[in-house]
């Protein structure tokens, strides 16, 4: 009994590592600076404000026409995509 004990506690400690490395990562790659470097290169205005959450920067972008838009920059990959809500 004793030994079967040990060596399900050997497999849980050798899979472990394995079971981590499959799990999706949410480490930021991308910093503030360049989230507004990125918005900067795709639409044209003033940065109002922006707001970090788990995966998006929300970047508030005054345009040159007088409309304030939403721009979210994915933190990990850089996508960047105007905000439709």
């Amino acid at each position: 009994m004793i030994a079967l004990r040990v060596i399900l506690l050997l497999v849980a400690l050798l899979l472990t590592p394995l079971v981590q490395a499959a799990k999706p990562t949410n480490k930021v790659l991308i910093s503030k600076e360049q989230a507004v470097t990125l918005v900067q290169q795709h639409y044209q205005g003033k940065i109002m404000k922006l707001r970090a959450d788990k995966r998006y920067y929300q970047v508030r972008v005054l345009q040159n026409d007088g409309h304030v838009i939403t721009v979210l920059v994915d933190n990990q990959t850089g996508k960047v995509h105007k905000d439709r809500s």
